[in-house]
């Protein structure tokens, strides 16, 4: 396999990776978490086409008091991700050099706070994902969007092996993962989106997905500013995460992946609204992280109600296609 992986290293490295700028189908940063990007690069080297389909999820949250989350993505049309983990740490070696001499490439995972190479280190205890491209006696070539700048040079960064080892053996959340195709999956895209409907409708109306977000708007509302300034940046970073859905399906709309049938006014124009008010959120956290010494609760509050408004809006609109 030593031509396959420095045919990836190869494609991966001249094509100076820079996830913050929207592709073709207006995939970025913006749009896709971690393992999506690192999913996008494998995707796009294995030849698929159209990639928008593939990251489509159905919506769905869950919150706790000021903790906002959605549920991890899972690849569609048909692919799907097999996760390998080593024994112990010293597995981890022989395992990345196993499944790299198969395919090409891993899909490396890890616990981001316990591992110095990653930006998120010692702040958010999350699991973090970076393709691995290329390996030698001294370490690992990683594609990363949260690299320490240690470590990397933009987006690309060599990781002795002493360094990964050490984030993995502080973290039971470790290992590998390939991206492979679903045996006999025979759906349509018309009907694998209009599955996408109906779950995100019997998630966030049906269940209890609308009032989970309505807790989490009213726990911020119901807390002080003193109690909100230390969470501000936890704050803005489940917020980011949380409204990328609503921006990949406003992409989905504007490069032209959602089926015409489905592509009612309606549903389209809440979309809109949505992004813009998780937009504005997102706008007065970063000021207020700014700008610590100031007082943005009220703000906060108001534009989480919007969006709110907004979510039930696009939701009662959605409905109407199932």
């Amino acid at each position: 396999m030593e031509e396959t992986r420095k045919t990836m290293a190869q494609t991966i490295l001249s094509q100076k990776t820079d996830w913050r700028f929207p592709d073709g189908e207006g995939l970025s940063q913006r749009t896709l978490d971690c393992r999506q990007l690192c999913m996008m690069e494998v995707l796009k080297w294995k030849g698929e086409r159209q990639l928008t389909p593939v990251f489509l999820n159905a919506f769905d949250c869950e919150s706790n008091g000021l903790m906002l989350r959605r549920s991890e993505p899972e690849p569609g049309r048909g692919w799907r991700l097999t996760k390998y983990s080593p024994l112990n740490t010293e597995g981890l070696y022989p395992l990345i050099d196993s499944v790299f001499d198969h395919e090409g490439y891993c899909l490396l995972f890890y616990n981001a706070k316990e591992a110095v190479f990653s930006s998120y280190h010692g702040k958010h205890d999350i699991v973090h994902w970076s393709l691995l491209v290329d390996y030698d006696e001294s370490g690992v070539t990683l594609v990363d969007d949260e690299g320490a700048p240690a470590f990397f040079n933009g987006y690309i960064g060599k990781v002795p092996w002493e360094t990964l080892m050490s984030a993995h053996a502080s973290s039971e959340k470790g290992g590998v993962a390939i991206l492979g195709r679903r045996p006999g999956y025979t759906k349509t895209w018309e009907e694998e989106f209009l599955s996408l409907v109906r779950a995100s409708v019997r998630n966030m109306v049906d269940q209890q997905g609308l009032k989970n977000l309505e807790n989490f708007v009213k726990a911020v509302a119901e807390s002080r500013a003193e109690a909100l300034i230390p969470m501000l940046e936890t704050l803005e970073f489940d917020v980011h995460y949380f409204r990328r859905l609503r921006e990949l399906w406003k992409a989905a709309v504007e490069n032209g992946t959602v089926p015409d049938r489905y592509k009612a006014p309606g549903w389209v124009e809440e979309l809109v609204y949505v992004c813009k008010s998780w937009s504005l959120v997102m706008g007065v956290l970063a000021k207020w992280k700014r700008q610590p010494d100031k007082d943005y609760s009220a703000k906060l509050t108001d534009y989480l109600g919007q969006a709110l408004e907004s979510e039930k809006g696009f939701y009662r609109e959605l409905r109407h296609l199932v």
